[in-house]
C-alpha cells in the first residue's frame, strides 16, 4: 500500500500532466490494476485487457486484472470479451505513475455494435480552451473519463447507446460544469462545457459514510468460472438490493480478494468538488494521520468505493473516513478539502468452513432435509438461501420466498442447522444452497461455499 497522503498523490498527478504535455523522453513505468464488468455490473471473467505496446492479461473471477511494465502517462486500457454470440468491448483512460500501481481502472463492456461517443470542448470562464481538464460520463460502476488536449478537445468512446449520461467537466481552479447527454449507438454526440470561476471554495463534507465487509469462500477467490463469480454477486445483491444501483471505484487486487469492504456515502451535487480522498486505519479518525490515505479518487461523481486490498484480515477492525477534494485544492499543503466524514468501521468475519450436511452432491430422500454447517466465530445469525437452479442475477431463492420474513431459514448463533420448510421439492431436481453469516451489527458478512443436493424420494 502506498503510504503517502492523498494530496501527495494528487501533486504527482499534477506533475505528470505537465510532463506528458512537455514530452519528456525518459521512459518510466508503472502498473495498472482494475476490474472489468458488463453493462449489468457483473464481473467479466477471462476478458482480454491490454494497453497498446505494453502487453496484455486476462481478468480473474472478480473481473480484476493487473498490467505491469506500462509506460507512465495517460493510457487507454482496453478490454474485450465474447459474451454469448456478440463481441463486447470497453476502454478506460487511466494515469500511470512510475513505480506505482494505478488501482482504479474500471472498464465497463457493452456490445461493440451498440456503442456511441461524446466529444466536445472545455472552456474557461472567458472562452479560452482548457488543457488537461477531465470529463466524466457516469456509468454503472465508475465514470468513463477523457482528458482535454491543448485545444481543449476531448472524446469519450465505448459508451452504450440508448442511455442518458450525466457528464461533468472538471479542472483544478474551476467550478465544474455538468450536463445530461444522450448517447446514440454508432453516432458521436457533441457536448461542450464552460467552467466557472472558483476562489477559496471548499466542497461539502461527504455524509452518511457506511462500511460493509464481505468475506468470500476459500478456494474461489483466485480462479473461478464466470458462473461462480456471478453467483457470488447475485447472493450479495439478494442481501443488499441497493448494491446493483451504486457506482464504484475499486481499490482492486489482481489476484482476487478474500475480503471486500464496501464504502458508501450520500451523493450530493457539488460543482466545487474534484473528487475524494479515502483514508483507512486501525483506530478512529484515520483522516487525522496522512499516511492512512489509501486512494485519491479523481471522480466527482463517485459514491461507492470497494476496498479489495489483500492486506485486509479477518477479525481486524478497520476504520474509514472520506474527504471531498475541492477545486482550489493545494497539493503542497492539503488545503481545500472538506472536513472528514463520519467514521465508518467494519470487522471482517473469517471464511465459512467447507463442511456441509448433506454433503455437496449428495442425494436426499426426505422432503424436509436438515441443512447443517459449521459455526463461525464472530457470527450472530445465519441466513440460508436455497435455489432451484444455479444462483444468478435476478434469480430469487426458492426459500425463503421473502427475505424480510425468513422464518426458520434464518438461524441465531450458536445454532448451526435448520430444517427445510419451503415449497415442495421436486423429484430429480438439483437444488443449490448457501449460508451467509452476519455479525451482530450486520456490517460483516461471510458467504459459505455453494453446496448442492438432488432430491430423489
Amino acid at each position: 500500500m502506498r503510504t503517502v497522503a492523498f494530496w501527495q498523490l494528487a501533486a504527482v498527478s499534477t506533475v505528470m500532466i505537465w510532463l506528458t504535455a512537455c514530452g519528456g523522453t525518459q521512459v518510466k513505468r508503472g502498473s495498472i490494476a482494475g476490474t472489468v464488468t458488463d453493462i449489468n455490473e457483473d464481473p467479466v471473467v477471462g476478458a482480454r485487457v491490454w494497453v497498446e505496446g505494453a502487453g496484455e492479461t486476462v481478468t480473474n473471477m472478480n473481473g480484476a486484472f493487473l498490467l505491469t511494465d506500462v509506460p507512465e502517462g495517460f493510457k487507454n486500457v482496453r478490454a474485450s470479451a465474447r459474451i454469448g454470440s456478440q463481441d463486447w468491448s470497453g476502454v478506460a483512460l487511466v494515469q500511470v505513475f512510475e513505480g506505482d500501481i494505478t488501482r482504479n481502472a474500471n472498464i465497463t463492456l457493452c456490445p461493440t455494435n451498440l456503442q456511441g461517443s461524446i466529444e466536445g470542448f472545455v472552456l474557461d470562464p472567458y472562452g479560452g480552451r482548457v488543457e488537461g481538464a477531465r470529463v466524466f460520463a457516469a456509468g454503472a460502476l465508475s465514470s468513463a473519463m477523457a482528458v482535454t488536449d491543448r485545444s481543449g478537445y476531448y472524446r469519450i468512446d465505448g459508451l452504450r447507446g440508448g442511455y442518458d449520461y450525466p457528464v461533468v467537466a472538471s479542472a483544478p481552479g474551476f467550478l465544474n460544469d455538468r450536463k445530461t447527454v444522450s448517447v446514440v449507438a454508432g453516432q458521436i454526440t457533441a457536448a461542450s462545457f464552460a467552467l466557472g470561476v472558483a476562489s477559496g471554495v471548499v466542497p461539502s463534507t461527504p455524509d452518511d459514510l457506511d462500511a460493509v465487509a464481505w468475506t468470500m469462500p476459500r478456494g474461489v477467490t483466485r480462479s473461478a468460472s464466470p458462473e461462480m463469480a456471478n453467483a457470488l454477486e447475485a447472493i450479495k445483491r439478494l442481501i443488499d438490493p441497493q448494491r446493483a444501483h451504486r457506482r464504484a471505484v475499486s481499490r482492486a487486487t489482481p489476484l482476487g480478494s478474500l475480503i471486500e469492504i464496501d464504502l458508501t456515502w450520500d451523493y450530493v451535487e457539488d460543482n466545487r468538488r474534484l473528487g475524494y480522498g479515502i483514508y483507512r486505519g486501525r483506530s478512529a479518525n484515520p483522516a487525522s494521520v496522512p499516511d492512512n490515505a489509501i486512494a485519491f479518487l479523481r471522480d466527482p461523481l463517485a459514491s461507492l468505493f470497494l476496498d479489495l486490498d489483500l492486506e485486509l484480515t479477518p477479525a481486524v477492525t478497520y476504520y474509514y473516513q472520506v474527504v471531498a477534494v475541492g477545486a482550489n485544492f493545494n497539493p503542497d499543503t492539503g488545503a481545500g478539502t472538506s472536513a472528514p466524514s463520519n467514521n465508518a468501521s467494519a470487522t471482517p468475519l473469517a471464511p465459512m468452513s467447507t463442511f456441509s450436511e448433506p454433503a455437496t452432491g449428495a442425494t436426499v430422500r426426505t422432503a424436509s432435509p436438515t441443512l447443517r454447517w459449521e459455526r463461525l466465530s464472530g457470527a450472530s445469525t445465519y441466513q440460508v438461501l436455497l435455489f432451484e437452479g444455479f444462483p444468478e442475477i435476478n434469480r430469487d431463492p426458492l426459500w425463503p420466498a421473502d427475505l424480510n420474513n425468513p422464518g426458520n431459514s434464518k438461524v441465531s448463533h450458536p445454532n448451526n442447522s435448520t430444517v427445510y420448510t419451503g415449497p415442495a421439492l421436486q423429484p430429480g431436481q438439483t437444488y443449490y444452497w448457501v449460508v451467509v453469516a452476519f455479525s451482530a451489527d450486520g456490517a460483516a458478512r461471510s458467504i459459505s461455499p455453494l453446496w448442492k443436493f438432488t432430491y430423489r424420494p
